[in-house]
């Protein structure tokens, strides 16, 4: 690793680091306090500036910040950390882990890599190109995976082992495009969004994530807004894959965005749910349940909406 003869300061979180020779600790050390306040994104040129500065090629970046994500881990049946890193087409890097939840059927987990995806498509991404994580993804997250566009390219990265491509982790895989789609999992929205002028504010968000969902399948669009005690307003959109059970319902992607700001579940107060009057899938009984365990103080509402 070459000498840096410069100091290179993250005015944003006080963080100032030497570019020398450093252990794998000291490294996550400094990456740990450069990456704060919001340890889940990481911009493009705060990117730029870590690889230039410890002169890293960005796939080993990822791998390194793998130990950091799995600290934020919630894995309350398991005990099982998942850290992921996920680099988008912008240059962004996005964090993900897992998340259990007591009390409810073992579909409401979210996997790591859902969170990640979710992470992304949230701060506006379109592509990943590379992910790296702590152990190879399970069957459930590579089917997940293959419904982003451009998913047989993405490189899969797992310390200790060659990198490899989603494609050769799910051969001769079922996609969108047996079902004559392109997958459009981080695809750009088009659809108009109109709402009552009467509604309250955490409806129109809802119905905003509404319109934003991606339900190419059921056509059953769904969202979610959460409000939290100090007033804070998370959504979430339905998240579809053609092999359904992968499917992320917009309270678990509602809840993604929640961690990624550093909150916990007992701070939400309400919750309005936003979908299709007439529709072939509901998210009612599951976004209930969930909720019951995990802030079961929480008022939930549900508007059904006759367009969308």
């Amino acid at each position: 690793m070459k000498w840096c003869v410069y100091v290179i300061t993250f005015i944003s979180v006080g963080f100032s680091a030497y570019c020398g020779i450093k252990t794998d600790k000291e490294m996550t050390n400094d990456l740990t306090r450069a990456i704060s306040p919001n340890p889940f994104f990481i911009p493009a040129d705060r990117v730029k500036e870590i690889t230039e500065c410890y002169d890293l090629e960005v796939e080993r970046l990822l791998q390194m910040l793998i130990p950091i994500a799995q600290s934020y881990a919630r894995p309350f049946i398991s005990n099982y950390k998942v850290g992921v890193a996920a680099l988008g087409k912008s240059g962004n890097i996005y964090l993900g882990v897992n998340l259990e939840f007591l009390g409810v059927p073992l579909n409401a987990v979210i996997h790591g890599e859902q969170f990640a995806m979710t992470n992304a498509r949230g701060h506006g991404e379109t592509e990943l190109i590379s992910i790296a994580l702590s152990a190879a993804p399970c069957g459930h997250c590579r089917q997940f995976l293959n419904e982003m566009a451009g998913s047989d390219n993405l490189q899969i990265l797992v310390p200790g082992c060659e990198g490899t491509s989603l494609s050769s982790l799910l051969p001769k895989s079922f996609g969108p495009k047996d079902l004559g789609l392109q997958g459009g999992l981080l695809a750009t929205l088009e659809d108009t969004f109109s709402y009552d002028e009467l509604d309250c504010p955490l409806s129109v968000k809802a119905t905003e994530a509404a319109f934003a969902s991606y339900a190419p399948y059921s056509e059953s669009k769904s969202g979610i807004a959460i409000r939290t005690k100090e007033g804070k307003i998370y959504t979430g959109s339905y998240l579809e894959n053609v092999a359904f059970n992968p499917s992320i319902s917009p309270l678990q992607a509602a809840l993604i965005l929640l961690v990624v700001d550093g909150k916990e579940y007992c701070e939400i107060s309400e919750v309005t749910l936003a979908e299709k009057q007439s529709s072939k899938i509901s998210q009612e009984a599951l976004s209930r349940e969930l909720l019951r365990n995990i802030a079961p103080e929480a008022v939930f509402n549900i508007k059904k909406l006759e367009h969308l």
